[in-house]
């Protein structure tokens, strides 16, 4: 029964119309992406030619050196003393990784199951999102140097050829401008409305009170793995530099006289645009973009640049079975939980 003036209670279901608004912008991205490329026949042409140039070598060639990338960063994980053995750590790491390039949807799922995985493991679960969230700033520190080498490479490219020398399309001058501009408006907008929010509610809503008893908890768990941040970001950017290392072999094996220094700038430019435009479901296109342009920029072909991202892409294909680890991790603990 509901009293007179009493608000009558939504019956939609809070929790799934916050997965629908969560999936609904990245599946509306992914799509015009999808159909940007599927109308433009020479778009299509380009990615046929990508597709034909790939040598099964060229992915046989990186995984070893992934795998050792891959060890640099659960060697990171460790240095910032989550308590589990490295064992633990390097399949939390596998499977997180192939969470965060299959998992697409919604964006940030790959760094939840990796805390999940951890917790399944033995972790602490506020200890677990410290370590995480560490580890992804660890990682954006690491990049940085990379990013500034893509940005230099490209700004040395249109301003030596210009828009209509270059032979890209006459908004691609203006494309990192305008992806800081949208970014910092973004960021803004998040704050204001954040605030706002907090002005009305922090001192009266559950939530926020739950935030900030949270938050303090969380520092002191931060201010206890913080000390091992250093090695991590060193770690990371070792692991980085190896990325660059598996574009050069796979241009070896494709016959292109790529330096590693141009291998560096290719791999560069494609993971900052994935990692700028973390919006985009799995970076799709941007990834394979930004390798297109640092290509042209360096005097690689479009379509053997766009080849050595796809190679990239098969790559983590390829590692992605880890992700198999997950449900049976989980069936693990439902079963000793059963038994307890």
């Amino acid at each position: 029964m509901i009293l007179h003036g009493e608000p009558a209670p939504d019956p939609r279901p809070a929790g799934k119309t916050n997965r629908l608004a969560s999936i609904g912008l990245p599946l509306a991205i992914l799509l015009a992406l999808a159909g940007g490329v599927a109308v433009n026949g020479g778009l299509r042409a380009l990615l046929a030619e990508a597709i034909q140039r790939i040598d099964p070598r060229a992915v046989l060639v990186v995984l070893p050196v992934q795998l050792l990338a891959i060890l640099l960063c659960t060697g990171a994980q460790q240095a910032l003393k989550m308590g589990v053995p490295f064992r633990t750590s390097f399949v939390a790491r596998l499977v997180r990784d192939a969470a965060h390039n299959l998992l697409i949807f919604p964006p940030g799922l790959g760094e939840a199951v990796g805390a999940r995985v951890l917790v399944l493991a033995g972790g602490r679960p506020r200890a677990a999102v410290s370590l995480r969230a560490l580890d992804i700033a660890a990682e954006v520190l690491a990049e940085l140097p990379y990013m500034g080498l893509a940005f230099w490479v490209l700004a040395r490219f249109w301003a030596r050829s210009g828009e209509k020398s270059s032979g890209m399309p006459t908004f691609a001058a203006g494309a990192p401008l305008l992806v800081w501009g949208l970014l910092a408006a973004m960021l803004v907008v998040g704050i204001v409305f954040a605030r706002v929010w907090w002005r009305r509610h922090g001192h009266s809503h559950p939530l926020a009170r739950r935030l900030r008893a949270e938050a303090m908890l969380m520092r002191r768990e931060m201010r206890r793995q913080r000390a091992g941040l250093p090695l991590a970001i060193v770690l990371h950017f070792f692991a980085w530099g190896l990325s660059g290392v598996q574009v050069w072999l796979a241009s070896r094996v494709f016959g292109l006289h790529l330096s590693l220094f141009g291998a560096l700038a290719i791999e560069s430019a494609a993971t900052s645009a994935r990692m700028i435009l973390f919006f985009v479901p799995g970076g799709l296109v941007m990834q394979e973009a930004g390798a297109v342009l640092a290509g042209a920029a360096l005097g690689v072909p479009a379509a053997p640049a766009l080849a050595l991202s796809l190679v990239l892409r098969l790559r983590d294909v390829a590692f992605g079975t880890a992700l198999l680890a997950w449900p049976w991790l989980e069936y693990r603990a439902r079963r000793r939980a059963g038994r307890a």
